[in-house]
């Protein structure tokens, strides 16, 4: 009888489990044994598990890695689309990823990177990553810790007697953003902006991944605020492992002041650049004059200094860059929740303005210097977001006159954001004009 009873627990036991919540913690689950009736209508399952491979690619990629992990325990096929490799097309970092919980006896809890589950993680999806995105907020040791292991098992997968697990992670990456938040202490605070750069040994890792990643197409490095000394060699290792391979290339704020970054103009087959205009200079536009490049956007920040202590490139070197690389096209773009105005470039190729500032507003001055020197190439222009300021109602205060000005004058515009008050003649007179 005790016999009985024994084995009766075991049949429950093994009926239960342990599952570890969003908290880390884990809680113990007991499993009712369904009812014979209960059993019979549930056996008309689903088509889920039929669903093809493509479609089960889109969905997994939507999920967050614990989500992904419990899908890959439904079904064998589920388990495979786990593996599929557009599902990890990109890996995002953050401050909690692959990280636990640890106790702090002078900051209290504090999230730290789980280098067991790190290197798990890496040894099963490494080969099938082809993006990563840097998006720290505090614990800027977990990101240095995290890329640090990724390069150390880069080296470790491409020596000859490599473990088998290692071979290969890595070797499909073809894009890596690094977001950096320079403004940690002031983040409610907009008019008080005080700026932190990275550098150091987070800078140093970083470098030393870069240096990894020799099949690497796309490099957005946003907001790092370094000192000139570090700027100015950046580049050095991207430049030596993928120089012909780069295609498109984020560089904004790298610095606060003057700093050309002259490494830009000699990727020969970079195609789109997004850079300062306080990283630019005439010596950098001769170079690009000389490349592929089709798309050149000089975007304006937050943390951008303001366009009055940022000197535009000469008119001279426009000229030659215009005559060498004639298919290149300029955009001009500002993002800020200040009253924020681009850096007016004469003579450049600019086939776009645009505004993404609650506070900017439409300055007569720069609208006709726009239009005498960008007429011929001009063909977006327009303030994106919600006005937080009040328009005029008198008609010669407002800008009615002046969006038919760019209506008329600017005959390859396509595209007009007006967010101001204007009158229902002026929408009909623009919608005649810019045809």
């Amino acid at each position: 009888m005790a016999a009985l009873t024994i084995s009766r627990r075991r049949e429950v036991m093994q009926k239960a489990g342990w599952k570890i919540d969003q908290n880390d913690e884990a809680c113990y689950i007991d499993i009712d044994e369904p009812e014979e009736e209960e059993l019979a209508e549930n056996d008309n399952y689903s088509e889920w598990h039929t669903l093809p491979d493509i479609l089960l690619e889109e969905i997994f990629s939507y999920l967050t890695y614990r989500e992904r992990y419990y899908a890959s325990l439904v079904c064998k096929q589920w388990y495979n689309a786990f593996y599929l490799p557009l599902v990890w097309r990109n890996f995002l970092v953050d401050d909690r990823t692959l990280t636990r919980a640890k106790y702090n006896y002078y900051s209290g809890w504090q999230y730290c990177l789980d280098h067991i589950r790190t290197q798990n993680c890496l040894s099963r999806v490494g080969k099938y990553l082809r993006g990563l995105e840097f998006r720290p907020e505090h614990s800027f040791n977990n990101i240095f810790q995290f890329m640090t292991m990724l390069s150390w098992s880069m080296d470790k997968g491409s020596e000859a007697k490599a473990p088998k697990d290692l071979k290969n992670v890595g070797s499909r990456i073809r894009s890596l953003v690094y977001v950096f938040p320079c403004n940690m202490s002031q983040a409610n605070d907009p008019e008080g902006i005080k700026l932190f750069g990275t550098g150091g040994q987070l800078l140093k890792g970083l470098k030393e991944l870069l240096s990894k990643l020799r099949n690497l197409r796309t490099l957005k490095l946003i907001d790092f605020v370094l000192e000139r000394f570090e700027a100015k060699h950046l580049l050095d290792e991207v430049l030596e492992a993928c120089c012909t391979k780069m295609r498109v290339l984020n560089l904004v704020n790298v610095t606060t002041t003057h700093c050309p970054i002259m490494h830009v103009g000699l990727f020969i087959n970079l195609q789109i650049l997004t850079i300062s205009p306080q990283n630019i200079d005439d010596d950098a536009l001769l170079l690009l004059a000389d490349t592929k490049l089709k798309h050149l956007h000089l975007l304006q920040n937050r943390y951008t200094s303001t366009h009055l202590s940022i000197s535009p490139c000469s008119v001279k070197a426009w000229r030659q860059l215009k005559r060498d690389n004639p298919r290149l096209k300029v955009h001009l773009r500002v993002e800020s929740m200040g009253d924020g105005e681009v850096v007016f470039q004469p003579e450049a190729p600019v086939c776009s303005v645009t505004y993404e500032s609650p506070k900017s507003k439409i300055k007569t001055d720069f609208v006709l210097r726009m239009v005498d020197h960008y007429k011929n190439k001009l063909s977006v222009y327009g303030y994106e977001m919600l006005p937080r300021f009040t328009s005029p109602k008198p008609f010669h205060n407002r800008i009615d006159s002046l969006m038919l000005l760019i209506a008329r004058q600017c005959f390859n515009l396509h595209t007009l954001f007006v967010r101001e008050k204007v009158s229902t003649s002026t929408v009909l007179l623009i919608a005649r004009t810019a045809k």
